[in-house]
């Protein structure tokens, strides 16, 4: 045994000289090596899964307590709704008019369509929706429903080059027309143009543009935007175009509101 040390001592010493590592030392590496990594592995592993089952326990609890309390404000909003309807009918029945706003579907947007004229936006609400369901924001006016299959629903918005709605100017007496997209080049503040107004019609910057409800399309008075600029055409004087900022950020539509036919007396 002392030979043994000594001849593997002296192999050590000799291995160090050149800096590389003796026989004896190569062979216990190759025999320990795969057992230590085997062990740091498992460790790792072993530490990974104890952090994430004492992380997931508190998201479960966290995803419950959420669950509660989505069926809670589920369950406070339908009451909310019933004593709406109750009122309603009460009012109804005394022959009076209603004393607080249609109530109204919140919605998420899960898609836009591609670029180019068209402008459009899937929705997604909690509640069934209808064609021709109007859709805005707290701001102002954003399209309706063209197409409607349970909860979810495509709304043509007012910046489609293929939409347009009958306006007028929020004033005493003021004047109608038709709002459209704003051509191509025209700034995207200014989104909305309103034409076919009549040869002496009185249009200011700052003007608030208003739904008409002429067509039946709209229900009237939903606010649409305000006027920015007001031009009239030097080959024709009775042309006058007044080119309109939208309430409604088109550019970042994330939630909107739906008014449900039969819902908001339209």
């Amino acid at each position: 045994m002392i030979a043994i040390a000594v001849v593997f001592t002296l192999a050590q010493h000799r291995a160090r000289g050149g800096g590389r590592m003796s026989p004896p030392e190569r062979a216990a590496r190759a025999v320990v090596w795969p057992l230590q990594s085997v062990l740091v592995s498992g460790g790792r592993v072993a530490h990974n899964m104890s952090i994430a089952a004492w992380r997931g326990r508190y998201l479960v609890e966290e995803n419950e307590r959420l669950e509660r309390e989505v069926s809670h404000l589920e369950t406070e909003r339908m009451r909310m709704y019933t004593y709406y309807l109750e009122n309603k009918a009460i009012r109804q029945s005394l022959g009076w008019p209603a004393s607080e706003p249609p109530p109204q579907v919140s919605a998420r947007v899960i898609d836009w369509s591609p670029g180019g004229q068209r402008r459009r936006i899937t929705i997604e609400a909690n509640r069934s929706l209808e064609t021709g369901n109007v859709v805005r924001t707290g701001g102002g006016l954003v399209g309706r429903l063209v197409e409607a299959q349970g909860t979810r629903g495509v709304v043509v918005l007012l910046t489609d080059a293929e939409h347009a709605v009958a306006a007028r100017v929020q004033r005493a007496d003021g004047d109608h027309g038709i709002v459209y997209a704003s051509p191509a080049g025209t700034t995207r503040r200014l989104a909305l143009q309103m034409t076919k107004l009549p040869q002496n019609a009185d249009v200011r910057v700052g003007d608030r543009i208003v739904t008409s409800g002429l067509g039946g399309v709209y229900p009237k008075d939903l606010p649409i935007g305000v006027v920015e600029r007001v031009e009239r055409s030097e080959v024709n004087v009775a042309a006058i175009t007044a080119y309109i900022r939208p309430f409604a950020d088109f550019d970042h539509l994330d939630f909107v509101l739906v008014d449900r036919r039969g819902e908001s007396g339209t």
